[in-house]
C-alpha cells in the first residue's frame, strides 16, 4: 500500500526502525516523530500543522499493514505520542485499524475501553517477546 506522499520504501524503513529501536529494546515504545524521520517524512506535528493530518493516519495505517504482510507483529503498537494529552499512548487510529474503539477519548465507555486498552498491553508484549527471539535469531 502506498500513497501519492510516501512510498512502500519508506513504510519499510521505519518498521526496521522500530525493529530495532523498539522491538529488540524489550518492546520500547517510539515516538511517531523518531518513525517519520526514519521514512525520511516531515514530523507528524508539522504534518498536522501543515494541513496534511491524513498523511499520518496514511502512513501508520500502511505500516501496520505492512507489518502484517512481511509476518511481524504488530509493530504499530509501539509507536506513540511524545507529548500532549496522550503522551505515551498510540493515536486513536491505531486503535481505528484494529477495529476497536479508543479506550483513551472520553467518548469511549469502561466497559468498552478496558478490553481495547488490553488489546493493546497485549500487543506491546507480543513485540517485546517476538524482539528478544528475533534479536537472539530465534525468530
Amino acid at each position: 500500500m502506498t500513497s501519492s506522499h510516501f512510498t512502500s520504501e519508506q513504510v519499510d524503513d521505519a518498521i526496521e526502525h522500530v525493529i530495532f529501536n523498539g522491538a529488540h529494546n524489550n518492546g520500547s515504545t517510539i515516538h511517531y516523530s523518531l518513525v517519520f524521520a526514519a521514512a525520511g517524512l516531515a514530523a507528524p506535528q508539522e504534518l498536522h500543522q501543515g494541513g496534511d493530518s491524513h498523511l499520518v493516519s496514511s502512513f501508520m495505517e500502511a505500516f501496520h499493514w505492512r507489518c502484517e504482510a512481511r509476518g511481524l507483529p504488530p509493530l504499530d503498537s509501539l509507536v506513540v505520542h511524545v507529548a500532549g494529552t496522550r503522551r505515551g499512548q498510540p493515536g486513536a487510529g491505531y486503535f481505528r485499524v484494529n477495529k476497536l474503539p479508543d479506550p483513551f477519548s472520553d467518548r469511549t465507555p469502561p466497559e468498552q475501553g478496558v478490553p481495547a486498552l488490553q488489546f493493546w498491553q497485549r500487543q506491546q508484549r507480543d513485540c517485546a517477546s517476538w524482539g528478544t527471539r528475533h534479536r537472539r535469531g530465534q525468530a
